[in-house]
């Protein structure tokens, strides 16, 4: 199974991922902390750790990690205190095309183990959150599940269709900057053979 998945809001800037920054996203508090970071602006590992529930020590651990991979930059403090350790995005988003038959066996299993749990626990959060937030956020949610019969060559083309209205929306996404009411979105496709 070839698997797709953004680890931080892609734009018509984002790079696949190597190995070794699929070596580094492999863990789920790295693949979170990454998806929550943005190129434009820095963050404390302080305001990471209490945004993800982790101590700032674990933080800066993975972050050092991260940042090994060239995943990750120190960045300017928001409000300028240099004190403060404050990270950001080394670029706009990366894009993990997961084929376990090109690389390591045992990277491909954590990275899609990983992006798995980061999928399950986000839609948690956001089943504990829903009801406080705008009725126009909720409204446009979804959560659908449809079991079709296609042909394989079917199959193929509704994927790549799928997927082209992911690039499309990713790249408006690379449009919005801080302040003009746009917020992050997850968006998780699962499409493959499925057996009873």
């Amino acid at each position: 199974m070839n698997e797709r998945s953004d680890a931080a809001g892609t734009t018509s800037a984002t790079k696949t991922a190597s190995l070794r920054q699929m070596r580094a996203l492999s863990h789920p508090t790295r693949m979170r902390i990454l998806s929550m970071m943005d190129d434009r602006k820095a963050r404390t590992v302080g305001d990471i750790a209490a945004a993800i529930g982790e101590s700032a020590g674990t933080v800066s651990y993975h972050l050092h990690r991260l940042e090994q991979a060239g995943l990750v930059e120190h960045g300017p403090s928001p409000d300028g205190d240099a004190r403060k350790s404050c990270w950001k995005a080394s670029q706009r988003g990366i894009r993990l095309d997961i084929d376990p038959d090109a690389i390591d066996p045992t990277v491909s299993e954590a990275l899609i183990r990983a992006t798995r749990l980061q999928h399950r626990q986000a839609l948690e959060r956001y089943g504990c959150e829903a009801a406080s937030l705008p009725d126009e956020w909720r409204e446009a949610a979804l959560d659908t599940q449809s079991t079709i019969s296609l042909t394989s060559d079917e199959f193929r083309s509704m994927t790549d269709e799928l997927l082209d209205v992911i690039d499309r929306w990713t790249a408006i996404s690379g449009q919005h900057g801080d302040g003009d009411g746009s917020e992050r979105i997850m968006m998780a496709v699962n499409a493959f053979r499925y057996l009873p």
